[in-house]
């Protein structure tokens, strides 16, 4: 009964982490950079996202404080929304 236990745990442990790694997550900071053509925002803190084709500008600005919500894919920070803090 233990081993069958220990094995369910195992299995549910194991199951779960790819959703954990999947979820979004946010991070706030100031605009360093945004360059619409190479569609990547840069922040103060030296983090670079890599915006998707079907991005609607809310008119960001050098300098601005923003909110990012992104999802890691590998080495790389893909931004899914990007919204103007104040």
């Amino acid at each position: 009964m233990r081993a069958l236990f220990a094995s369910v745990v195992v299995v549910s442990a194991l199951s779960m982490a790819p959703a954990a790694f999947a979820a979004p997550l946010t991070m706030s900071g100031t605009v360093k950079s945004y360059d619409t053509s190479a569609k990547m925002l840069k922040l103060t803190n030296g983090d670079s996202f890599v915006i998707p084709a079907s991005f609607k500008d809310p008119g960001i600005k050098v300098g601005e404080k923003v909110k990012v919500t992104y999802t890691k894919m590998g080495t790389k920070l893909e931004a899914d929304t990007v919204t103007i803090t104040k």
